[in-house]
């Protein structure tokens, strides 16, 4: 898996693709951070939302970069669609770190904050930017060409749904009592990141049932996007 991993990051950075979602994410946070001191886990909350947002725009940009051609050879290599599938999440994994450390790290290092996050705000910065990061990923596995063929349509309903993740607490209060449950369909972007806001408030137990509603999301979709890849023929696409 590791030779694949170094291969996809390879032909990911060539493509050039990566530029976009990733200097949108370097120049928010510069803009964030451009006065200071900054409220910790306030700053942290927005970084984070910033992250959901440029990963799913990474992951989109990420899964369409490989030509049908190269992927069909690659899952001829791979001997599995799943593996190949599995492959591009764990690269994917893998880039939504970097950018989770550098994010949490960089205010941190660089003295943007009012006063030193500790140790504990630290992990629950990593935490929560990670599971938000994957989150974006998670969602935009569903968007890729060879599940929606028409890009337009494709970027259209992941922005769709990523705007209704952020207006997840507005499209609480405004659902009628009986069609509250709706809530839980939407991506869990929101109680992560009030989570977060509030981290120096809320016990442990609540903070982490917050991360553990976003790590079950995460986990069950991605779970079925390797279910339904491996029954996917991509010489289709």
């Amino acid at each position: 898996m590791y030779p694949f991993i170094v291969y996809m990051l390879r032909s990911y950075t060539r493509s050039q693709r990566y530029f976009g979602p990733l200097a949108g994410i370097v120049i928010a946070v510069l803009i964030l951070y451009s006065y200071k001191p900054n409220p910790v886990m306030n700053s942290y909350s927005a970084t984070a939302v910033m992250l959901f947002i440029s990963c799913a725009w990474m992951s989109l940009s990420f899964l369409n970069h490989e030509h049908a051609v190269h992927r069909q050879i690659a899952v001829v290599h791979m001997r599995s669609a799943a593996k190949h599938s599995a492959g591009g999440i764990l690269t994917l994994a893998f880039l939504t770190l970097l950018l989770d450390l550098l994010i949490v790290l960089y205010p941190w290092v660089t003295g943007h904050f009012a006063e030193s996050p500790g140790a504990y705000r630290l992990i629950l910065a990593l935490i929560g930017h990670g599971l938000l990061g994957m989150l974006g990923v998670a969602i935009a596995l569903f968007f890729q060409s060879s599940w929606i063929q028409k890009g337009s349509h494709a970027t259209g309903m992941l922005l769709a749904i990523v705007v209704l993740s952020l207006g997840g607490a507005q499209i609480s209060e405004s659902l009628p009592g009986i069609f509250h449950f709706l809530i839980w369909l939407l991506p869990p972007v929101t109680p992560v990141m009030e989570a977060m806001m509030k981290a120096d408030t809320l016990s442990l137990a609540e903070l982490l049932g917050s991360f553990a509603q976003a790590l079950v999301y995460i986990t069950l979709l991605i779970g079925f996007y390797l279910y339904r890849s491996r029954q996917r023929d991509y010489n289709k696409t």
